[in-house]
């Protein structure tokens, strides 16, 4: 049987600068990182990922991207449609809490293009409940994601990917990791 490969990709931030940092891995093994930084509250988030992706060497084995929210760098969205489009690798953003989105509206009105930023996450489509974590889709359906999602998960809810990218790319903002993906 042919082994899936995961990329998960989650960012961290200070005033300064914001990181967003890619892990692979196969069974739960790591095979490697990718790295980028996007602008705070920018508008970059998308293209700089696919950037990321497309260039990697791990491009063409990956099965699918996980996101822990399309928010990076404050309000710097990823458009998952965009993302799968471009790289045709599907896209699942795998969250612990459902986004209450009144609020995240009104915080989003505090920040440039909010129009645009409406429309990408429009285009992210329904939040579905899947066990523990809610999740959205781009280029597979619900129980496709469902299923990668419990494949990459090694230890508790979050796919093993995330969790990992979301501990290098703290360390790299905080000096050591920090809080939960």
């Amino acid at each position: 049987m042919k082994k899936w490969r995961f990329l998960g990709i989650d960012d961290s931030f200070d005033d300064k600068k914001c990181c967003i940092v890619g892990c692979v891995t196969c069974d739960g093994y790591v095979e490697g990182f990718m790295y980028t930084e996007i602008e705070i509250d920018g508008l970059d988030a998308t293209e700089k990922l696919i950037a990321m992706v497309k260039k990697s060497k791990f491009r063409k084995q990956i099965k699918c991207i996980f996101l822990p929210g399309i928010t990076f760098g404050g309000f710097n969205l990823v458009d998952i449609q965009q993302v799968y489009g471009e790289t045709k690798i599907p896209v699942v953003v795998v969250m612990r809490r459902k986004p209450n989105i009144e609020e995240f509206d009104s915080a989003m009105r505090n920040v440039e293009n909010y129009d645009t930023r409406k429309r990408i996450v429009e285009k992210a489509g329904e939040i579905h409940k899947a066990g523990n974590l809610y999740i959205q889709t781009a280029g597979l359906s619900f129980d496709e994601a469902e299923e990668l999602v419990k494949a990459a998960t090694v230890k508790g809810n979050m796919p093993e990917p995330v969790r990992i990218a979301h501990l290098v790319a703290s360390a790299i903002i905080h000096g050591e990791s920090r809080g939960k993906a």
